[in-house]
């Protein structure tokens, strides 16, 4: 009750309005983002302009966002993203027409092939200088990480790019992995300050 009369009420009517949702599918689905990344109810306004401005500036609505996180946002967090980082990833997937539960699945592939899982994927990874993780274990950021993604592939040919993402992440992670690469560490840092836009939710429902 306390997390309701204290913001998340209003947050939830945001981004009802801002994505055309019940308010019941629009608390439902910010509360379960909250939950996955251990938030407080003071913080779902902030989750509600992430949502909205993912949804609204990219490709798809809050609905295949929320399919999307369903997928991957518990893997996300267990990996060491934020929900911002989280949320830029799957929007910029999103902008290059990897939308919903696709999304999600091609992201935890993603993030579960950050340990190799292969000796061939490990020396893969080991030539071409790319790694998620710091020397104390801990993940570097996403940003981060696509532009060790990008430096890495960036002398290869097509064919040899396609066939380094293929041993590291498989077949179904290369869709997830492909965009991080395309994007770099500029572009994913432009999804999270895009997506991280304070009072989007409630612009976008006033204006509707």
């Amino acid at each position: 009750t306390a997390d309701i009369l204290n913001g998340a009420l209003d947050g939830a009517l945001d981004l009802a309005a801002a994505g055309g949702l019940g308010v019941a599918e629009a608390a439902g689905i910010a509360a379960t983002a909250l939950k996955t990344f251990n938030l407080e109810g003071s913080d779902m306004a902030h989750v509600a302009d992430l949502l909205a401005a993912g949804a609204g500036k990219a490709m798809g609505d809050v609905t295949d966002l929320s399919a999307a996180l369903n997928q991957s946002a518990m893997v996300a967090n267990a990996t060491g993203l934020s929900i911002e980082e989280t949320t830029a990833a799957l929007s910029a997937f999103a902008s290059q027409g990897l939308l919903g539960s696709d999304a999600g699945t091609s992201f935890k592939s993603m993030l579960q092939s950050l340990t190799p899982t292969s000796a061939k994927a490990r020396e893969t990874m080991d030539q071409l200088g790319i790694s998620a993780y710091d020397a104390q274990g801990n993940f570097v950021g996403l940003a981060e990480f696509a532009g060790s993604l990008q430096a890495g592939l960036a002398d290869l040919s097509v064919e040899q790019q396609q066939t380094a993402l293929k041993t590291i992440f498989g077949s179904d992670a290369i869709r997830a992995a492909t965009v991080l690469y395309s994007e770099g560490e500029d572009g994913i840092r432009d999804w999270i300050e895009a997506v991280d836009d304070q009072g989007y939710a409630a612009e976008q429902a006033a204006a509707r």
